[in-house]
């Protein structure tokens, strides 16, 4: 086809009119000129990070390095990127993968689902906020909420909020609008101890679910200084039955715990005793947006020998950073 014709020129944007080449802007952008009304344009390329000018190579890179473990400034140190450009690319990133997560994980078929929560802070610890006699809810203790399914390995859902009943009441209902039996009938859940839960799981899934509830009970006994941060022993597991007749071989919140463990290990933001937790609550949330959408669509599981996305029917091969940017 001539390149001149009129299906490949574009048109003028004010009168309509063909145009003619008129040289690249300064960023190598090709300008066009109008011969009707005399004015020139340039026509910029899609722009997937919207206003932030960083090259798509250097995103994906620091996006990687992010969900591998590295802190914000390790990741400006190995990049030369600043750290607020970071910061604003994680919160871009973030925005994108939520977005994602609540698109595509969607009518999940799922047999066995367990939910757990794991602790963080946002600023300042939630005793040094009660000392200083601050009321920001987004400051302080800030949990988790996770539920996954046992044989996919999927993050179903997730919440990001207090240990309360109303955040709690949040999740479950997150939960509820994404898992669906895979056998038309009911599903098992199990969750810890945490007496929030029995309402929320009543009211959200009501006859849904064979839920029950594993508790934990701990030793008492001391520990020295060199184990102060260690967990005291499990003592004693005890199973209660809330609704339904779930089995109790299946009554666990071990594969949960264990997606709490690499939580810890590939965000720095969770990791303890360090100086890299968040100090706002909204790039906390981008964090585990992202984490998360890595987690289902890129991650190959050893056990599975695929992503959680690909085992659940969602994808039908791994993912990149690169198609986060772009989507």
């Amino acid at each position: 086809m001539n390149a001149d014709s009129p299906t490949t020129v574009p048109a003028c944007r004010t009168c309509g009119s063909p145009t003619i080449g008129w040289g690249k802007d300064k960023h190598g952008n090709p300008r066009r000129y109008c011969k009707g009304c005399k004015k020139s344009f340039g026509i910029i390329p899609p722009r997937p990070l919207g206003a932030m000018r960083i090259q798509q190579e250097q995103a994906i890179l620091c996006l990687s390095l992010l969900t591998e473990g590295s802190s914000i400034r390790s990741t400006e140190r190995i990049t030369g990127v600043h750290r607020d450009t970071i910061i604003r690319l994680l919160v871009v990133a973030g925005t994108k993968a939520e977005a994602l997560l609540s698109k595509l994980v969607r009518g999940v078929e799922v047999r066995d689902v367990q939910a757990d929560e794991i602790w963080g802070f946002v600023a300042m610890k939630e005793k040094t906020k009660n000392r200083k006699n601050l009321d920001n809810p987004h400051i302080g203790d800030a949990y988790t909420y996770v539920g996954m399914e046992r044989s996919s390995k999927i993050v179903l859902a997730w919440h990001l909020g207090r240990r309360d009943t109303e955040d709690t009441s949040t999740f479950v209902a997150k939960l509820a609008a994404v898992a669906k039996s895979a056998t038309g009938d009911r599903y098992q859940l199990s969750t810890d101890g945490w007496r929030a839960y029995p309402a929320a799981v009543e009211e959200y899934l009501g006859g849904e679910v064979d839920y029950a509830q594993i508790i934990k009970v701990y030793g008492t006994e001391g520990v020295d200084g060199e184990r102060k941060y260690s967990p005291p022993s499990i003592i004693g597991i005890d199973k209660i039955v809330v609704t339904g007749e779930p089995a109790n071989d299946k009554i666990c919140t071990s594969h949960v715990e264990r997606q709490n463990l690499t939580m810890r290990m590939q965000l720095r933001r969770l990791t303890r005793l360090t100086n890299g937790f968040s100090k706002k609550w909204k790039n906390l949330k981008a964090a585990l947006a992202l984490h998360f959408w890595n987690y289902n669509f890129c991650w190959i599981h050893s056990s599975i020998r695929m992503t959680p996305a690909m085992k659940a029917g969602i994808s039908r091969k791994p993912l990149r950073v690169a198609d986060l940017i772009t989507a």
